[in-house]
């Protein structure tokens, strides 16, 4: 899939415009289009506090995916998709099976700022979230907060790294003296890899 979306990027970034004066004109008189980026990259969790992920769980690498379509000025909104796996490390606190996977499906929206070849950018953002093992799944509302640089070392190919600020609302049922490691889940997530910026816009900042 990601050698996909490179080629792709690729492709806009080398293709030769034909010989037309209508583009020729339309370069000339405007400063172009930007439609979006999109973003793949791996997606490093931490999370910290009384939960039961914190306590009972050693985490591993994962990915994220993120669609941002620009809308107005600089505002964007899109689809997010993320997900990581872990493994069961305290079994008395979270019952009997060994490992889960964590995916994350949601929308994000916020603002970004072009600065010569960097971009910066402060989105939050609200999901589904799910914890699946080999037994059961449990449910959550995610919500995070996403500040983000950008830099592009061709018009349309970039890297970025973003760190991400998150709470999962856990949907337990638990007794009450439980309620503090089992309702909520707080992470500081990492994320860094490749970003495609997609419209003629960015062969003129």
């Amino acid at each position: 899939m990601t050698l996909a979306i490179t080629t792709a990027a690729i492709a806009q970034e080398t293709e030769k415009p034909k010989n037309s004066e209508a583009e020729t004109k339309q370069e000339a008189e405007g400063p172009g289009k930007n439609i979006g980026s999109i973003e793949i990259g791996t997606y490093f969790p931490l999370a910290f506090g009384n939960n039961f992920v914190n306590d009972g769980m050693d985490l591993k690498l994962g990915a994220r995916l993120s669609f941002k379509v620009d809308t107005y000025k600089g505002i964007y909104i899109g689809p997010y998709f993320s997900f990581f796996n872990g493994n069961v490390t305290n079994r008395e606190l979270l019952g009997n099976y060994y490992d889960t996977t964590n995916y994350t499906l949601g929308l994000v929206a916020g603002y970004e700022k072009h600065i010569d070849k960097f971009d910066l950018s402060i989105g939050i953002g609200v999901g589904a979230s799910s914890y699946k093992n080999n037994r059961f799944e449990d449910t959550a509302t995610a919500v995070w907060l996403n500040p983000e640089i950008n830099y592009r070392f061709t018009n349309y190919l970039g890297v970025y790294f973003a760190p991400e600020l998150r709470h999962d609302f856990m949907n337990i049922d638990t007794p009450a003296e439980l309620e503090d490691t089992f309702k909520g889940v707080n992470y500081l997530n990492i994320s860094f890899g490749l970003r495609i910026s997609l419209g003629t816009a960015y062969k003129h900042l």
